[in-house]
Formats: structure tokens, C-alpha cells, sequence
């Protein structure tokens, strides 16, 4: 059987920065011999309103492990809707990213428009995968936790197929 950890490439390795997904990232690393190749980008949305424990997490799983990650943080102006690449040092703590999607969608998310994790997280890496990495397909892995599945599943009315390895 093959390594569910070896991803097809190109890939993103979306790091939440929880320990499932560190988790993942661990094995990811672990499958290609501790490093990564060209084709596979490890990317952290951060939405500013992440706690504190989880920006050292990432930092330090990137240090440690020698893994680059990029930090990227949703930016939007009247009509524009993008990404900044941000580091541990100038991430934002105060909930900058989460106030502009709120601005830019002129509400507050709620349990019928659950936009932010598409507009500060999904959105975001997309942009700077197509701009930065150039590549218009590619295969995304998420960690997700045990709990998780079904919420995704209801999310998108059960169309989805969710493995967990």
C-alpha cells in the first residue's frame, strides 16, 4: 500500500497550526525523507485572531523541522479582494484579517454565511498558490479532526468523501 503521506505533487500542505495538522505535516515530512520537494509548499492562513500559542507552534514547527512556511494573511481594499505574505514578527495579533472580511462582506459571519474560513483561509492560500506558485491545479491536504468529517460532509451536503489516515 501506498504512503497516504507521499502527496501527488504539486501540493499545498495547509497548516492550521493545531496539532492534527501538525500532525500531518509531520508525516508529510516524514514520507519524503524529512524534505520537502519543490513541487510540495507548505502555507498558515492566519486569520490575526489565532492565539498566541498557536503562532509559536508554527514557528517553531518551521524552525525545527526546516520546513519554509508561508504566512499569509486575507487583505482586501474597495473592489480587491487579496493576500499578504507575513512572517512570525509581522503577523497579525489583533484581528486585522478577521475585521476586513467583515468590511468587505459589510456583516458579520454567522451560522447561515460561514465565510470566514473560505474568505481568511481557503480563498486566501488559492491566491497565493495561483500568483506566487504559478500552478492552477494542485492537491491540497488538510487535517482534519476526529470530529471533523461529519461537519465537513453536512457543510457540503454529504457530496464529499472524507478519508482519514
Amino acid at each position: 500500500m501506498r504512503d497516504p503521506y507521499l502527496l501527488d505533487l504539486p501540493a499545498v500542505v495547509s497548516f492550521s497550526g493545531g496539532r492534527t495538522s501538525g500532525y500531518m505535516l509531520w508525516h508529510v515530512l516524514r514520507a519524503f525523507g524529512g524534505v520537502l520537494p519543490d513541487g510540495v509548499r507548505v502555507v498558515f492562513a492566519n486569520t490575526g485572531r489565532e492565539r498566541t500559542e498557536t503562532l509559536d507552534f508554527v514557528e517553531r514547527c518551521s524552525l525545527e523541522w526546516g520546513v519554509d512556511i508561508a504566512w499569509l494573511e486575507y487583505r482586501w481594499e474597495p473592489g480587491r479582494h487579496y493576500f499578504a505574505e507575513v512572517n512570525y514578527a509581522t503577523a497579525s495579533r489583533n484581528g486585522e484579517p478577521f475585521e476586513q472580511v467583515i468590511r468587505a462582506r459589510g456583516m458579520l459571519p454567522n451560522p447561515v454565511s460561514r465565510f470566514c474560513t473560505v474568505e481568511l483561509k481557503i480563498r486566501t492560500s488559492n491566491r497565493y498558490v495561483r500568483q506566487t506558485l504559478g500552478w492552477e491545479r494542485y492537491f491540497n491536504a488538510v487535517g482534519l479532526r476526529a470530529d471533523e468529517p461529519r461537519r465537513v460532509a453536512k457543510m457540503v451536503g454529504g457530496q464529499s468523501r472524507i478519508e482519514m489516515t
